[in-house]
C-alpha cells in the first residue's frame, strides 16, 4: 500500500532529474561551444563562416543534435552579420574583444509527461568573450 502511494512521487523527481539534467548538458555545452568559437574567431585569417562552422561542430550533445545546434552570433571587432567572408579581427586594435552568443529556443523537455508538459523549458545562452591577438 505505501509503495503505491509513494511510487508516483519517485517517478516524478526521477523524471525531473533526468529532464533538468539534459538540459543542463545542453547549457554546458553552448558555453563551451561559443568559449571554443571565439577562442577560434581570435586567430589570424578566420572567417566568420569559419567561426559559426566551428561553434556548431562544438555544441551537439545529449538532446541536441547537430541539426538542432543555433548558429553562433559574432560580435565585436568588424563583426560578421550576414557576410560570411569577414575576418573579425583583422585591422583592429589590441585589446578589442570577439562575442560569440549561441542561444537556442524552442525546444522540448526529453521526458513530456505532467507537469513538465506545462513548464516551458528555459531559454539556453552560451557566451563566449577573447581578445584578438593581432592586428
Amino acid at each position: 500500500m505505501e509503495f503505491a502511494l509513494i511510487v508516483p512521487i519517485l517517478l516524478l523527481i526521477v523524471v525531473g532529474i533526468l529532464n533538468f539534467g539534459v538540459v543542463l548538458a545542453q547549457q554546458i555545452s553552448l558555453n563551451n561551444a561559443a568559449r571554443q568559437a571565439a577562442r577560434y574567431a581570435v586567430v589570424e585569417g578566420v572567417t566568420c563562416g569559419d567561426i559559426k562552422t566551428e561553434g556548431r561542430a562544438a555544441a551537439a550533445t545529449v538532446g541536441m543534435d547537430s541539426a538542432q545546434v543555433p548558429i553562433p552570433v559574432v560580435t565585436g571587432g568588424l563583426g560578421c552579420g550576414t557576410d560570411d567572408t569577414v575576418k573579425p579581427c583583422t585591422g583592429q586594435l589590441p585589446g578589442t574583444d570577439i562575442s560569440v552568443t549561441m542561444t537556442r529556443t524552442g525546444h522540448s523537455w526529453l521526458v513530456t509527461v505532467p507537469p513538465f508538459n506545462l513548464i516551458t523549458v528555459p531559454k539556453l545562452e552560451g557566451v563566449g568573450v577573447m581578445r584578438c591577438e593581432y592586428s
